[in-house]
């Protein structure tokens, strides 16, 4: 049965499910079905944003991706609101300019 389990898993392309489905723990069957398909759709999304990270074939940054030093700030904005993204939660615009690779 296990076997075929996999064999189904494998033609169906369900590679989450094929290798961890005996690790689901439910308490019922519809708990169980439900358990198996969300983690493989995240699966599939995790390896769908990998792959289009490497595809986008982007410059490693490091740790530190920014060097604050040579950025200027106009007053009454805070570095921390920036990166917090609070001008997205008050509908502000964010304009970054410089050149190539700033």
């Amino acid at each position: 049965m296990k076997e075929q389990i996999e064999a189904h898993a494998k033609r169906l392309k369900l590679s989450w499910i094929r290798e961890h489905y005996h690790e689901i723990k439910a308490e019922n069957n519809y708990d169980y079905l439900l358990q198996l398909f969300e983690r493989e759709v995240e699966n599939r999304e995790e390896r769908k944003v990998n792959l289009l990270l490497k595809q986008a074939q982007l410059p490693k940054t490091g740790d530190q991706p920014f060097q604050w030093e040579h950025i200027q700030i106009p007053q009454g904005i805070d570095r921390d609101k920036i990166l917090q993204g609070e001008f997205i939660h008050e509908k502000e615009n964010l304009i970054l300019y410089g050149g190539v690779g700033t």
